[in-house]
């Protein structure tokens, strides 16, 4: 992970599985929570300016390497789940 705001601090191990959600998706939370915002907040209800910057960061780590792109489909939860265009998936 090259970018700065990738979280140096790894979700805690089953804390992705917990929720039904992909670890890119779970890395981009624990990346952008701070002491207003827990991961579980984010999780929970994010803002349309966290949904945004999660989407970005989740592009930038199927960038790196860092995760595969598979389907394009990354899950947030049992019922969302954060597609990535056909344009930015390498």
């Amino acid at each position: 992970m090259n970018n700065r705001i990738c979280s140096c601090i790894p979700p805690p191990v089953g804390w992705s599985v917990n929720r039904q959600t992909h670890p890119a998706i779970a890395q981009a939370i624990f990346a952008l929570c701070n002491d207003e915002r827990t991961p579980e907040a984010i999780w929970e209800a994010p803002t349309p300016e966290e949904w945004r910057k999660i989407s970005e960061l989740v592009v930038e780590y199927v960038a790196d390497g860092d995760f595969a792109v598979d389907t394009g489909k990354f899950a947030w939860g049992p019922f969302e789940t954060l597609r990535l265009l056909p344009a930015r998936r390498n």
